[in-house]
Order: C-alpha cells, then sequence, then structure tokens
C-alpha cells in the first residue's frame, strides 16, 4: 500500500513538472517587430545600413526582431509612414529634391510628431537640421528649402570643404575620425569611438537638441586631400581644409512624441585606422571622370565594429530595450568545392537553412556546410553571439 502511494506521488511530480516545463516553454518570449523603413539612394552606403539591421536580441522574455524595408518618395507621399516604427534616411542627396514638395515634408514631420523614430546619417542629418547658418551655393540654399528643421542645429558642411569627401571619393572611403563621447546611452559607456567620416556635417547652436558626440580631429589633418589641375600633367595646385573639430558630430532630440538621432558620420561603414590618402585619377562613386581618392592601408576594422551603435539607436528612438554593443555579423559566401562557408564575426554558432529549413548547426569557426544538392535554393545563416544578439544574411545559390 505504502509503494502504492509513493508511486503514485511520483507519477503527480512528474505530471506537475512537465505542466510547469510546458508553460514555462509557451510563454518564454514573445516576439516583436521593429519596423524599420530605410530611405533608397544610389549610395553603396545604403546597402549597408540594410545589412546591420539584419538582427534580433532578447531582453526579458521578449525578442526583438528588426523588420527593414527600402521606401522612397511615393511611398511617403502615399501616407505608408504610418506602417513604420522609425524612418532612416541615410547617405543620400535626393531627400533634398523631395524635400522641396510641401507634402513630403509634412508627412515626415507628422510621423516623426505622432511617435515615430527618426535617425539620420550624413545626407540624413542635414536634412533634419537648421540647414545653413549662412548658405552660400545653391545646393546651400535648396537644402535650407528642404530642411525639416526638427533638430534645432545648423550645419557646418561648405561644399569646398567637407563635401569634397564625398564629391571626390573613389570608392574606397572609410576615412576613421576619432569621436569624443558626450552621452553615453547609445554608446554604452565608451569615452570615444572610431567613426568613419565621409563628408558630413559639424553639428552647432544647439539649444533644445543635446550633443552625444564631438568630432576631436580635423578630416583635413587626417586626410589631406587637394585640387588638382592640368598643365601638361596633373599637378595639386591647393589643399582642401575642412574645420568641424571640435563640433558635434552627433546628437538627440525630440520632435512631438517622436525621438530623433542624427550622426555627421557614418557608424554603417567600417573604418580604416591609421590609414593614408591615395590621390589619382578616375571615377567618382558617381562616374564623374576627376581626381579621386582612395584610404588605403592601416587596420581594417571588421564590418559590424559600429554597427551596434546603429542597432541601438534604432531601438533607443524605438523606445526599446537596448540590444548588446557587440561586435555580429554573417555573410554567406559562394558555394565553392561542395562547401558553403558564412563568414561571421563575434559569433559562438552559425545556423544554416536551406530553402528555409534548419540543415546543420555550426559550433567553430570557419563556419560552414557541405552540400550534396542541384539547382537553386536560398542559403540563409543566423549567426549568435551568446548574449542574446543574432544577425543573418542569405544568398540565393544555383548549384550545377
Amino acid at each position: 500500500m505504502k509503494n502504492h502511494a509513493l508511486k503514485k506521488m511520483f507519477i503527480f511530480l512528474i505530471t506537475l513538472l512537465l505542466l510547469l516545463n510546458f508553460n514555462v516553454k509557451s510563454t518564454s518570449y514573445k516576439k516583436e517587430k521593429v519596423r524599420i523603413a530605410l530611405y533608397d539612394s544610389v549610395s553603396p552606403s545604403v546597402r549597408l545600413i540594410e545589412s546591420s539591421l539584419h538582427y534580433s536580441w532578447n531582453v526579458k522574455n521578449r525578442k526583438y526582431e528588426m523588420e527593414l524595408k527600402r521606401i522612397d518618395f511615393k511611398d511617403v507621399i502615399n501616407e505608408s509612414l504610418k506602417n513604420y516604427d522609425v524612418l532612416i534616411i541615410g547617405a543620400s542627396g535626393r531627400q533634398y529634391f523631395h524635400g522641396l514638395i510641401p507634402k513630403w515634408k509634412e508627412e515626415v514631420k507628422k510621423f516623426i510628431e505622432n511617435g515615430g523614430g527618426y535617425v539620420g546619417i550624413c545626407g540624413g542629418a542635414n536634412i533634419a537640421s537648421m540647414g545653413y547658418e549662412k548658405p552660400h551655393t545653391l545646393l546651400d540654399f535648396i537644402i535650407n528649402i528642404a530642411s525639416l528643421r526638427i533638430v534645432d542645429a545648423y550645419i557646418n558642411d561648405d561644399q569646398n570643404e567637407e563635401w569634397q569627401y564625398l564629391w571626390k571619393e573613389g570608392g574606397r572611403a572609410n576615412i576613421a575620425i576619432k569621436n569624443e563621447i558626450v552621452k553615453n546611452d547609445i554608446f554604452a559607456g565608451m569615452k570615444e569611438r572610431y567613426i568613419t567620416y565621409g563628408g558630413g556635417p559639424g553639428l552647432y547652436k544647439m539649444n533644445d537638441a543635446k550633443g552625444l558626440a564631438k568630432y576631436v580631429e580635423e578630416p583635413s589633418d587626417v586626410a589631406p586631400l587637394h585640387y588638382w589641375t592640368w598643365t601638361g600633367k596633373w599637378i595639386p595646385y591647393k589643399t582642401i581644409k575642412t574645420d568641424i573639430k571640435g563640433y558635434y558630430s552627433s546628437a538627440e532630440t525630440t520632435y512631438g512624441k517622436g525621438k530623433v538621432v542624427i550622426f555627421g558620420g557614418h557608424p554603417e561603414i567600417p573604418p580604416r585606422i591609421n590609414g593614408s590618402v591615395d590621390e589619382f585619377f578616375g571615377l567618382s562613386i558617381y562616374g564623374i571622370p576627376r581626381y579621386v581618392y582612395s584610404w588605403v592601408g592601416g587596420e581594417q576594422m571588421n564590418w559590424s565594429y559600429n554597427w551596434w551603435i546603429l542597432r541601438r539607436t534604432v531601438a533607443y528612438v524605438c523606445n526599446l530595450p537596448l540590444p548588446p554593443p557587440n561586435e555580429l555579423y554573417v555573410y554567406v559566401n559562394p558555394p565553392s568545392n561542395g562547401e558553403i562557408e558564412a563568414y561571421a564575426e563575434n559569433a559562438e554558432k552559425v545556423e544554416f537553412y536551406i530553402d528555409g529549413n534548419l540543415f546543420s548547426v555550426d559550433y567553430n569557426p570557419p563556419f560552414k556546410i557541405k552540400y550534396d544538392m542541384k539547382g537553386e535554393h536560398i542559403i540563409k545563416a543566423i549567426a549568435f553571439d551568446g548574449n542574446g544578439g543574432e544577425a543573418w544574411n542569405e544568398r540565393i545559390v544555383n548549384i550545377q
């Protein structure tokens, strides 16, 4: 009788544990989509913004997953911004001309005023600002008319100075400029950080807006560029001088119910520290033949060196818990010799999916799988950093 009672008690306890375990699993986390609208552009850096935000993170039994879509002028005019949580405008010039249309400006400002987040990078910082305090060129006046004026900062971004780091770019421009961190929420307690510079503004005369970081190096001192002329051969005749050292490189503010963060530099582009300028006659990134430059040598940082800053910024303007300040990146390489390798940074493991189905999990770099398949397939790799962060990349392969 005693053994029978003990057996019943044992069965009861096992059943209770199974029920408790089932309940814990079923409520372990809730998934929340972070809906990101990325303003499209011909700039290659927009693709890097897109890649950096293929990301999710876990905080307190909740999973936040970034879901990004590129949008353009018609999406704003059609009042589609209401379908997103945050708008990002990066290195682009088209918004200066779109901003000349009152309806476009009205829709962007309404989105932010009603609680939408805004992240501006380089050109996206200029359009959010007050514009130029003393405009000189036609483009200066266009930017002033187009400016959203949601950040009470003027821009120091002259056409014959800072903009030359954009106009003369030959395709390899990831100049590392040291930034002093003024406020640390997004920057996770760091005191300084190298961030790529590509012709963006220095911010000044802010009252309501708060500076997050300052330039503590002058771009023209770190990476001197020249104007060139033809005298039977090409010779430099004038050194380009910038004057943004000591100006704010990043700032935050609120507009209505929305949060706004802007960057003069490019956290999406991995910097090359202690490089040097190589000037040569070639094509600019806009296809214009002229004397251009590349930034070569030095130490190339990881692709995701500053991507965590951008990820935390998106979470910050969406009023979400911030993801860990970790480098995390994965890229699916083309198939080769019966293997598909995923290059990963700071990953503890990589999961491989083929056509949506889990195929393999690899815990040791180089992360790769062997394949025995033909035809077209979608290969997806998800990298995990061990702190709740996940990054992914996928590639369509056609194996003969």
